[in-house]
């Protein structure tokens, strides 16, 4: 049998199976109509393979080159970004950040969660002492700019060993102290000095729980 053929084989059991699980749009994709795939279901194999040898007469197979390579590129960045959302998971981001960064439902994380094999968090994080809040924040200003913000995050949690969620939490409340100056120019206090001075414990006052 011709690859051609053996192509055309596998279309038309497919367009079978379709059919047993009474799938009528697939078979409206396809172009047949239910009786024709009834008939379909009640050939012998033998006779399957015979029309599929006249498969050219019947069947136009064509990749669209441009939408696929388009969609390359939308799998490879959905492989992508489902990666860094499982590094920031693994490096305890909560469900309130990953709903802002993906649009994540508490119930999606904690699926994600339990399929990697991560504990639950902590129902509310410790607040940083001042110095640690200072290392994210200037590991953040550090980072390469040209990354997306959920990369940016996972940079820094990872070069300072805080969590996702710490780092969210610190930038948030840092960029919202000073906008709408941000970025900052250097000054003599520290930024984050700044926030402590002005929210307090607020920063952490919400909690965060997945």
């Amino acid at each position: 049998m011709s690859s051609t053929a053996d192509l055309t084989l596998h279309v038309l059991r497919y367009a079978m199976s379709r059919l047993q699980d009474a799938d009528m749009n697939a078979l409206s994709v396809l172009g047949l109509t239910p009786d024709q795939a009834s008939t379909l279901a009640d050939m012998t194999f033998d006779e399957l393979v015979e029309i599929s040898r006249l498969g050219h007469l019947f069947i136009d197979l064509q990749i669209d080159a441009d939408r696929f390579d388009q969609l390359i590129e939308r799998a490879r960045g959905e492989v992508q970004s489902r990666q860094v959302q499982d590094e920031l998971l693994r490096h305890q981001a909560d469900a309130r950040m990953m709903e802002a960064l993906f649009g994540m439902t508490t119930t999606d994380v904690a699926r994600r969660r339990r399929v990697l094999g991560l504990p639950s968090q902590p129902g509310r994080p410790r607040s940083p002492t001042s110095e640690q809040a200072q290392a994210m924040w200037d590991a953040w200003r550090a980072a390469p700019k040209d990354l997306p913000d959920p990369d940016r995050y996972l940079h820094v949690a990872r070069s300072t060993g805080a969590s996702a969620s710490a780092v969210y939490r610190l930038v948030a409340e840092c960029q919202h102290t000073l906008a709408p100056t941000y970025p900052p120019a250097k000054t003599t206090q520290p930024v984050v000095d700044l926030v402590h001075h002005q929210l307090g414990t607020h920063l952490y006052s919400a909690g965060g729980s997945s």
